[in-house]
């Protein structure tokens, strides 16, 4: 058999690239310091590199550094990186039990290497604590939640089972056998050759998933208001063009509220912007919890809100409006100066046949809402003038 397929040489090669895929992400981490699971990749895949490159030196350097120290790098940085791709796919890791794991792994370890010397014992070990951190990965990745077109942990999860065959079948095809000789069994080459590809292709879909992700992140933060986390008027346009285009097509009902919150102008001046913007803050929460969920609710600018009711009648966009009235009158707002109440105007309309655009819907709720402000705020009004 050709040098080149000694395994030191092929272990060495597997360290290479697993120092160059831990630099990867550990630049990922550092632009995405927001995000737990890139740490996790970081530092696991970074130990598992020095654990490997320890385990690379046997038979040169001592055996507590090859055999001992090297799997304290080695259990642990699976481990991490193995877990902080299970966080990623919306899954609670078992860390307890990881760590309890590895911890009576590299008991075993130490034991079958300075006390009672039994190399195929720990290799065994060694094996039993991957196939069972690569088979809960597997698992918990097939199991991730997919959105449309995006299946990166599923492919994730079948390249850890192709990782599970090709040790199973080192295992099964002689690792207690295993040296560093010139004639490398083909299940020793197969499972070198199979971690050689799955690793660095796990790590691009990592870089891919955490690309996604700031994608995702930066599209919903294009789309919501920073301070109240409502929807923005942007968003808002998007929402009711794909609303009323539904509600013509199907002749499902569509009402609006336009919410004001009462002398905000004044609130501001006597309590200062600081608790002017805690008001928002609560009042947006306390509409959202009183709407339902398929409302959508948007901070139109300044104390300005609006809310779009789909296939809502003015009855029932009255109820909403009423609710949510009431659950802005009973938010209590925390001040320096101690707690304090807001109340809000609401103004409703409701598409009908005669409307050709929803600027006229919204013109109609505008008017509702000047009424309810001429007459005394802290109301509902419906505009049924220009059903």
């Amino acid at each position: 058999m050709p040098a080149v397929l000694d395994i030191r040489t092929l272990v060495l090669i597997y360290v290479g690239i697993n120092i160059g895929q831990a630099a990867v992400l550990v630049y990922l981490w550092s632009v995405q310091r927001n995000y737990p699971p890139a740490k996790d990749w970081a530092i696991g895949s970074l130990m598992f590199a020095i654990g490997l490159f320890l385990f690379a030196l046997r038979n040169q350097a001592s055996v507590v550094l090859t055999e001992i120290v090297s799997n304290l790098f080695l259990l642990p940085g699976l481990l991490l990186f193995n877990f902080g791709i299970v966080k990623a796919a919306d899954r609670k890791p078992p860390f307890n039990f990881g760590l309890a794991l590895c911890a009576v792994a590299n008991g075993f370890l130490a034991w079958f290497t300075l006390v009672s010397p039994n190399y195929p014992a720990s290799v065994l070990t060694q094996n039993l604590v991957f196939l069972t951190l690569d088979l809960y990965t597997a698992y918990a990745c097939l199991r991730a939640r997919t959105t449309k077109g995006n299946y990166t942990f599923r492919i994730i999860g079948i390249l850890f089972i192709v990782l599970v065959i090709a040790n199973v079948w080192r295992v099964a095809g002689g690792v207690f056998d295993l040296t560093f000789s010139l004639s490398p069994t083909l299940p020793r080459l197969l499972w070198i050759a199979t971690s050689l590809i799955s690793f660095p292709m796990i790590t691009v879909l990592l870089t891919l998933h955490t690309s996604q992700r700031l994608q995702e992140e930066i599209h919903a933060q294009a789309r919501h208001d920073i301070l109240t986390q409502a929807y923005n008027r942007r968003a808002f346009i998007e929402f009711s063009d794909m609303e009323w285009a539904r509600s013509v097509r199907h002749g499902y009902p569509l009402s609006i509220l336009t919410v004001d919150i009462d002398h905000f102008k004044h609130f501001n001046d006597q309590h200062g912007h600081q608790t002017g913007d805690v008001a928002l803050v609560q009042v947006s929460k306390s509409a959202q919890a009183a709407l339902r969920t398929n409302d959508i609710w948007c901070r139109y600018g300044g104390e300005e809100f609006i809310a779009l009711l789909p296939n809502t009648t003015m009855d029932k966009a009255m109820a909403v409006a009423e609710r949510l009235r009431r659950s802005v009158e009973n938010t209590t707002i925390l001040s320096p100066r101690g707690s304090l109440s807001v109340s809000v105007s609401i103004g409703v309309a409701e598409r009908s046949s005669k409307h050709s655009s929803l600027s006229e819907v919204l013109a109609i709720s505008d008017a509702a809402l000047y009424k309810a402000k001429a007459t005394g705020r802290n109301r509902v009004i419906a505009n049924y003038c220009e059903e």
